[in-house]
């Protein structure tokens, strides 16, 4: 019996999505249905009252986050780059140089953006 690839990414696709739907419902079933606690609906903090209410998280830090992550990424790049910097010659290292100077520009830009206060 000769199977194609297809098909196995088709089984695969299929097993995919049952066991996503798996996960999705299994906490209805591993979750109690009455509340012991006689919190009812009210969210908890460690099985106490929260004392104050819900906070908003502010979103201006994830740019910091992001830019991490860039940051990171582009470190193990670089030492990639650097390794074989002989055998890619000079139209890959001005790709990289110009890479390097637009990550200048965007950590000078986070850096003046620092200074503003966000309400």
């Amino acid at each position: 019996m000769d199977i194609s690839e297809f098909t196995i990414l088709f089984i695969f696709l299929i097993a995919s999505a049952l066991f996503i739907f798996l996960l999705m419902y299994l906490e209805d079933f591993l979750n109690p249905r009455t509340k012991e606690s006689g919190m009812g609906n009210v969210a908890v903090e460690s099985a106490e009252r929260p004392l104050a209410g819900p906070r908003l998280v502010g979103f201006q830090y994830y740019l910091y986050a992001i830019v991490f992550v860039v940051i990171e990424a582009l470190t193990v790049f670089l030492f990639l780059w650097g390794m074989s910097i002989k055998q890619l010659g000079i139209t890959v290292f001005i790709g990289v140089s110009i890479g390097l100077i637009y990550l200048l520009l965007l950590v000078r830009y986070i850096l003046d953006r620092s200074n503003e206060v966000i309400d």
